[in-house]
């Protein structure tokens, strides 16, 4: 039985139309399913719930949306011996599709849920909000600091819907980024790996913890991170001046960031992150508040997860 979460608002609106493509092939297969759109924010944390408590046998979740909604329907799974998880990009990132290498094109990755030929047991990172109370699970990365302050602006952007009309919606994150650089005040920070610390710094500019390889369209800022291993790639960026700033930008699109003086990937099965005051957290890029003390490792069971 497959179990469709369908977020019909994804991609500016089109959701509604790529899925109903989307059902007239399944329908054509004569495949079983049930279908479940979301209709505000959280809801599809909320399907998913129901969805694992009211079919606790083996099943087919299958989330149809971009990287919010199916960080969304993400924290809402339980019980992962019991299902496997497909993911049929909609969205405007699409990096958990990027990641396991899944077709940006809805229909070529329906056709791998509906037919699968490979199957691969992977992590989801949690975040735990030490002192605040509270986690998120993750697929993609968690970061704090910089990377966070973008997804967070962009998100409550009205000139990012109206770029997005036009498609042009990434457009807001470098021009946000670009601002942010001049305009933040980076804190210091600690940051301690299974239960040693490795970095202390001045001014930390951002801590990427990722599960997966790339976050934000295809940034590849830590090339090695392997989604089975259960450890999370940090990026870390910290004491670097603003030139050097602008200047390693584009040096993620190619991966050689860490090039740079004052930015480095590290990695452990538990980080813990500590900083002089509250920053901006996202998890998937989506915005998880803002927070001083978090801690952040990979679920003990895997999932599995259709990747073609």
């Amino acid at each position: 039985m497959y179990h469709f979460i369908v977020n019909p608002g994804a991609r500016t609106g089109k959701g509604k139309m790529l899925w109903d493509r989307l059902e007239s092939i399944i329908k054509e297969r004569k495949t079983e399913y049930a279908v479940y759109f979301t209709e505000y924010a959280g809801h599809a944390t909320e399907i998913a719930k129901k969805i694992c408590s009211e079919h606790p046998e083996n099943k087919r979740i299958v989330i149809v949306g971009g990287d919010g909604t199916a960080n969304e329907a993400v924290n809402g799974l339980s019980g992962y011996d019991s299902i496997v998880l497909g993911y049929i990009p909609t969205g405007s990132s699409n990096d958990l599709a990027r990641g396991y290498g899944i077709s940006s094109d809805p229909e070529k990755a329906l056709e791998a849920v509906l037919a699968p030929k490979k199957f691969r047991k992977v992590d989801h990172g949690l975040v735990e909000f030490l002192g605040d109370g509270g986690s998120r699970k993750f697929s993609v990365s968690c970061g704090i600091g910089y990377d966070a302050d973008i997804c967070y602006k962009a998100l409550t952007s009205k000139l990012k819907k109206a770029l997005n009309k036009v498609g042009l919606g990434k457009t807001i994150y470098y021009l946000i980024g670009l601002r942010e650089i001049f305009s933040k005040h980076p804190a210091s920070a600690e940051i301690e790996l299974d239960g040693a610390v490795e970095v202390k710094c001045g001014k930390l500019i951002f801590a990427a913890s990722m599960n997966l390889p790339i976050e934000g369209g295809g940034m590849p800022m830590a090339p090695e991170a392997d989604p089975g291993d259960g450890k999370l790639d940090v990026c870390v960026a910290r004491d670097i001046s603003k030139l050097t700033h602008i200047t390693a930008m584009p040096l993620i699109f190619g991966g050689k960031h860490t090039r740079k003086k004052g930015i480095d990937v590290v990695r452990g099965s538990v980080v813990e992150i500590r900083t002089s005051e509250p920053l901006a957290v996202h998890t998937d890029g989506e915005h998880a508040g803002f927070h001083n003390h978090i801690r952040l490792s990979c679920l003990p069971e895997k999932i599995t997860m259709i990747v073609g």
